[in-house]
């Protein structure tokens, strides 16, 4: 049966998802997770929650889905090691680094590629069968057809998000609160720039008025459930680690009904937090439709309207209940009112706790008739333990005067006995049977265990203090939990020397985004240009390229070029350590782009890094480019019917301090940064460390290539010592000498 994969935010959560039907949970630490701001557990908890999870025969997956820091590189493999020994069933990974190591070093861990990985093609998918992972997590933007034609020619495991919140951008491919606020979504600290407000523009003409043009509808699939699972994914993955516990609960519970078919209410989805909800990519939303431009939080569930005053109450007229508690929001024009119920009141000024049809409530601010009313969060949602998934346990007890009690238990095709530290003695007056030892061995609240019956084998009459009858049955438990956490024994770990060609000579190369640019790059004579020998983060189309060298920009460009071409990794595999590094090369790739994230200390400790593996990287860095902060298959200008006009004029998209060019490729639209980066006054310094320079052209004319390229050469060739090209209002130097939190 196909796997429900519920999120984990914290110890409440994680407990919650397991009493509620799921079959794992993916859930992380303070370490390196994908989700920095959410409470997660610390290791003490980490270890409780992969022995309850165990008991129950449900999985524990951990997410280290940012990417490393070479000043993190010990400590990440420490951690992973340290996830290993301690049981966790499978890991969620996204910097190359660690999914190398962890599918060559740790034989027994499954290791899962991360969405953040941008596994979004067949190829893709094959690249990481091939290395040896257990699972890839497909792009949210994967349609149902996709998917099935990744099914039938592979045979690595599938996870598909089925439920909760969207990113706008290709996850992993996203830089926009990176730039924008100094915060890494690769990072795992996304401060969510996209659920903000910003104008369209065309040209210098205002297009779009300010709105939530970014600002993506929750994913809920749970309608079309059916036809996933018919097509043999192996889990369904519920977004929300950023959730409470009744957001996991509603969840949780709710896709376990709809898988196992046992009833099902959709509209309890509608009772917890979550915006507007669409299908997704995945069931054919319109990607023009895909945002909720007027809204950028939670909608809640419609419940009722405004329709007067009674003195100073607020007269409602209701659909559905309201109960004390309940968190309400009015929707009004110019921004809506969010409050918690403290009072309800009926027609006879009666205080009441659940309020029906017409109701009075104290609401402090002027309210329009008609205005809706919807209810955010509901205060009646349940979130105590549900004892149907506790796994029921039968306990034999046997012993004898003079000897220990000895408590014996079969679980999951183990068995496990234990013996009481005192003997048992002769009863004089009441002996031990059967309802006393049920009593004392069904104390199981704690524990993901209940007692389903007890085979009383004592021999005679014997007695043993209630105290001492506990201690037994912890000691059995205890028992039961240590074992079925599943510890491991680290395996030892060696790394094969891999050595490269380095190439000393620092080299200018260009890439190109339009034949006029390419142009000036030839007539400049720039040897090494990317042009038609490139393929994508996105859309690749993997055809046959006549070059000898292909730029890639995702994995499978590895897997279909590898052998054939020399190979250039693009800053989208997000580069930003020397064992990342080690093992591209190690997969054939000849210069490595560091991810644009990286900054010149980065780039130092990288190379210098490099160096335990006995030669030195051939790296690529960017010095010149505007940045790709957003890749989508979403289109904002798809309601302004724009379709055709796309690549006729200039697109923006602005907020009040800048303008993001917007260019398109294919129906694939990409949101570039405001100014380019520009480190022609570092160029000197970097090139000691990187073997190429690259000029990176997107909107640029020809004219401006050339000019651009020009001052390059000048520059890396001592022609032009003196001048200084950087201009703070034209240019930006990017993480050049900042640091990514």
């Amino acid at each position: 049966m196909i796997e429900l994969l519920a999120p984990a935010g914290d110890f409440e959560c994680a407990k919650i998802a397991l009493y509620s039907g799921c079959d794992a949970i993916y859930c992380a630490t303070s370490l390196f997770g994908a989700r920095a701001y959410a409470q997660n557990l610390n290791f003490e908890e980490l270890e409780k929650i992969l022995k309850l999870a165990h008991s129950l025969n449900k999985k524990v997956y951990v997410t280290v889905n940012t990417i490393i820091k070479e000043s993190e590189l010990q400590e990440s493999i420490n951690y992973v090691n340290y996830l290993y020994t301690i049981g966790v069933d499978g890991m969620i990974l996204a910097d190359y680094a660690l999914i190398a190591y962890v599918i060559k070093n740790l034989p027994l861990m499954e290791a899962h590629i991360s969405t953040q990985a941008g596994v979004k093609d067949l190829n893709d998918t094959l690249y990481f069968e091939k290395l040896g992972a257990k699972r890839v997590v497909l792009a949210r933007e994967n349609s149902i057809e996709e998917i099935a034609n990744i099914k039938r020619n592979s045979k690595i495991e599938l996870e598909v998000f089925a439920h909760g919140a969207l990113c706008v951008s290709y996850s992993g491919g996203c830089l926009l609160s990176s730039y924008l606020s100094l915060r890494s979504g690769n990072r795992g600290r996304c401060s969510q720039n996209c659920r903000r407000l910003y104008s369209l523009y065309r040209d210098d003409t205002l297009l779009g008025k300010e709105a939530y043009f970014l600002s993506m509808k929750d994913l809920n699939i749970s309608a079309y459930l059916p036809e996933l699972i018919k097509l043999g994914v192996a889990s369904l993955k519920l977004e929300g680690r950023m959730k409470n516990k009744e957001y996991v609960k509603v969840i949780t519970s709710e896709y376990r009904k709809k898988i196992t078919d046992s009833f099902y209410e959709p509209k309890s989805l509608e009772s917890i937090f979550h915006r507007p909800y669409t299908k997704g990519f995945i069931f054919g939303e319109n990607n023009g439709f895909i945002v909720d431009e007027n809204k950028k939080s939670n909608e809640g569930k419609l419940i009722g309207e405004i329709i007067g005053k009674k003195g100073k109450l607020t007269a409602c007229k209701l659909i559905d209940t309201i109960l004390i508690k309940d968190r309400i929001r009015l929707e009004l024009n110019d921004a809506d009112y969010y409050f918690s119920i403290d009072n309800i009141y009926d027609a006879n000024n009666k205080s009441v706790n659940v309020g029906k049809n017409i109701i009075y409530l104290d609401i402090f601010k002027e309210i329009p008739i008609h205005t809706k009313i919807y209810k955010m969060i509901d205060s009646s949602l349940d979130t105590t333990v549900d004892n149907q998934y506790k796994l029921g346990i039968t306990i034999m007890v046997t012993g004898t005067a003079g000897k220990p009690l000895k408590l014996k238990c079969a679980i999951l095709n183990k068995n496990y006995e234990v013996a009481s530290d005192v003997n048992l003695i002769e009863a004089l007056n009441k002996p031990l049977d059967e309802d006393i030892l049920t009593k004392q061995l069904g104390k199981l609240s704690e524990t993901s265990f209940y007692l389903k019956n007890v085979l009383n084998d004592l021999n005679g009459k014997v007695f043993m203090t209630i105290a001492e009858i506990n201690n037994t049955r912890r000691k059995l438990i205890s028992l039961i939990e240590n074992d079925l956490q599943g510890k491991r024994k680290l395996p030892t770990i060696t790394e094969n020397s891999f050595l490269i060609s380095s190439t000393p000579e620092t080299e200018l190369v260009a890439f190109c985004n339009t034949l006029e640019q390419y142009q000036a790059c030839v007539d400049s004579g720039i040897k090494t240009i990317y042009y038609k020998n490139y393929s994508p983060y996105v859309n690749a189309k993997y055809e046959d390229i006549k070059a000898d060298y292909v730029l890639v920009g995702d994995y499978g460009g590895i897997y279909k070029y590898q052998g054939d071409k020399e190979l250039i990794s693009d800053y989208s595999f997000n580069a930003i350590n020397s064992l990342a590094v080690y093992y591209l090369h190690q997969a054939g790739i000849k210069f490595v782009t560091l991810g644009l994230e990286a900054s010149f200390k980065d780039l130092k400790d990288i190379y210098a890094g490099y160096k335990k593996y006995g030669n030195n990287p051939n790296l690529e860095y960017i010095v010149y480019g505007r940045a790709t902060l957003m890749t989508m298959k979403y289109c904002p200008l798809k309601r302004y019917n724009e379709c055709l006009n796309c690549n006729k004029h200039q697109y923006f998209i602005a907020d009040e301090q800048a303008k993001f060019p917007i260019i398109h490729k294919d129906c694939y639209t990409q949101i570039l940064n405001s100014r380019p980066l520009n480190l022609i006054d570092e160029l000197k310094d970097i090139a000691k460390y990187a073997a190429r320079l690259r000029l990176q052209f997107t909107t640029e004319s020809y004219n401006e290539a050339l000019k651009i390229i020009k001052s390059f050469q000048n520059k890396l060739n001592n022609l032009d010592e003196k001048s200084n090209y950087f201009n703070s209002s034209k240019y930006t130097r990017g993480y050049f000498k900042r640091h990514i939190i």
